[in-house]
């Protein structure tokens, strides 16, 4: 998992796929469903969205088998974001509204903030800003209240990304530059796009 956040992907999966062998000669599906998602979530930072698609399945499955609630809500809401980058947007709202109403249920409010800034995010390519926004919005109080650094850098960018959507650069550049610096902190990999986009900002001169 930390080899995921800090963006060493190729380690991340090789250690995922010896996981997987491991809890299937153990017997143990739960530790199975759980490495299948992380697994997804990998394939999905490299870009493999069928793989990572077909891994949250089957960790859908096999935690709807055993009535493991958490796991269900993960792995919707990993699905869900490969759905929006295959360009499956209404398949994609059906499944994050479901693991953010399963995050309520259970009261898990990491899960919950995470959920609303992936329906933030979807909102937001979708062309909905304003939807986006108030899903960033809730994220970011959220996160803020229950010191989650990695989902408020994330609400903060996907603010940031909101506000230069619809114009407002000065604004954007500071929740980017909010962002990244959690992200920098945490050694998290967001932290080299967040970079980029605010190069982008150096690049093009102040706003006219």
């Amino acid at each position: 998992m930390v080899q995921s956040i800090t963006g060493d992907y190729l380690a991340a999966a090789q250690a995922q796929e010896q996981a997987l062998g491991l809890y299937r000669n153990l017997g143990d599906r739960l530790g199975h469903a759980n490495v299948l998602n992380d697994l997804g979530d990998v394939r999905r930072l490299t870009g493999d969205y069928p793989a990572a698609a077909q891994a949250h399945e089957q960790a859908l499955d096999i935690h709807r088998d055993l009535g493991n609630r958490l796991g269900q809500a993960g792995a919707l809401n990993s699905l869900g974001a490969v759905q929006r980058l295959t360009g499956e947007y209404s398949a994609a709202a059906q499944v994050l509204e479901q693991a953010l109403g399963l995050y309520r249920d259970i009261g898990n409010r990491n899960g919950e903030a995470e959920a609303l800034n992936d329906k933030g995010t979807l909102h937001r390519v979708s062309g909905d800003l304003a939807q986006a926004e108030g899903c960033h919005q809730q994220a970011l109080d959220l996160a803020r209240a229950i010191a989650s650094s990695r989902n408020q850098a994330h609400a903060l960018a996907g603010l940031g990304r909101c506000a230069l959507a619809v114009g407002h650069v000065t604004r954007a550049e500071a929740l980017l530059r909010q962002a990244l610096e959690i992200f920098q902190r945490i050694g998290a990999a967001e932290a080299d796009d967040v970079a980029r986009e605010l190069t982008a900002f150096t690049e093009a001169g102040p706003p006219a």
